[in-house]
């Protein structure tokens, strides 16, 4: 897909991210300097409508800025922010270019008080919640979905992190919300889950293409008995296994994100997220089948993607999870048949 703006981040990107930045942040260091590049060209308002004070651009070139973080394995929380202000944008709350986040609900009550609301529980594991501003979920009450923005000076967290060291922290709270932190809108209940498993589809599917370019660079230079270990059938067999994983899962995450429209495709969303894992699953492992010991060093940089991979592909739902959801939806569907709901081109497995 190519656009002004995926240009832009891939450039960007390119400049700016390196493996030595990887390696700081993965041990805790907030990445300011980059935060504020990706803040000063509006990159986090790529996913909200120019009257609600964001780009405008088309969605599917929006969502590809989530697939490049991920080939580049960005350090900050890029795609949950742009995620963070789509949901605002479409309940009419405030947007921000400051780092923001996004989180299950399923764990928090709503309840009114007078004319105001409260919200109280827990939040487990929320991507880069030390250093957003805001946590964005959804909520239901007296059957009506809102969107709630949460502002973290009121939280306190306790710290973790997944694999990849990325921030994935716990708060417990109970919290009264100004007008400008929540809001009705007229999303699906589900929306803020397939959104989650969307934007970890595309940036699996960006970290793939990347672990196999970089394997197939390793093959190609790497010498072991006097030729490039490349011209070996094995080598050769692990990269072709790989490459055909990368392009399906690239696939199905980009069908995901061009069904778009007003809210994500169950379905297709439900496909890419199994994909992506599926070939995550793969392709990591060949991975360092073809590195070596190396691939896990500190100096090389194949570890920060496969261990992006191996944690990304839990969040949102597993492929057990999605595998679960398109069964089900496939015995109850009115298509007349597996096929036509496995070839269905509405997305929802019936013919458009």
């Amino acid at each position: 897909m190519d656009s002004m703006i995926a240009d832009l981040a891939e450039r960007m990107f390119s400049e700016q991210v390196t493996q030595q930045m990887r390696g700081k942040a993965a041990c805790g260091a907030w990445q300011a300097a980059l935060w504020q590049t990706i803040q000063e060209a509006g990159l986090p308002l790529a996913m909200v409508p120019e009257a609600a004070g964001g780009f405008g651009v088309a969605m599917e070139e929006a969502l590809d800025i989530m697939r490049i973080s991920g080939a580049h394995g960005l350090p900050v929380p890029l795609a949950e922010s742009m995620m963070a202000n789509w949901l605002a944008g479409q309940a009419g709350l405030p947007v921000s270019v400051a780092p923001q986040t996004v989180a299950d609900g399923a764990n928090l009550a709503l309840d009114k008080t007078g004319d105001g609301w409260v919200v109280s529980g827990g939040l487990n594991a929320v991507p880069w919640g030390r250093n957003s501003e805001r946590i964005v979920t959804t909520l239901t009450y007296a059957g009506k979905n809102f969107v709630v923005a949460l502002p973290t000076t009121e939280l306190a967290f306790q710290t973790a992190e997944n694999l990849a060291g990325e921030p994935r922290d716990t708060t417990e709270f109970k919290l009264d919300l100004g007008k400008d932190q929540i809001a009705e809108t007229a999303l699906p209940a589900d929306c803020l889950h397939l959104m989650g498993a969307l934007m970890r589809s595309l940036s699996m599917a960006g970290a793939l293409e990347t672990v196999l370019e970089m394997c197939v660079s390793y093959a190609n230079d790497r010498v072991q008995f006097g030729r490039p270990i490349g011209k070996f059938q094995a080598i050769q067999q692990y990269l072709a296994t790989m490459a055909g994983e990368v392009a399906a899962a690239r696939a199905a995450a980009d069908m995901g994100a061009d069904a778009f429209n007003v809210a994500p495709s169950p379905h297709l969303v439900a496909a890419a997220k199994l994909r992506t894992g599926e070939a995550s699953q793969t392709v990591a492992a060949l991975a360092h089948q073809v590195h070596g010991a190396i691939g896990f060093t500190e100096e090389y940089a194949l570890q920060h993607f496969t261990k992006r991979l191996w944690s990304w592909r839990d969040e949102f739902g597993t492929e057990r999870d999605w595998s679960r959801t398109l069964g089900k939806a496939a015995l109850a569907g009115s298509s007349g048949s597996f096929w036509n709901f496995v070839t269905g081109t509405s997305g929802n497995g019936e013919v458009a």
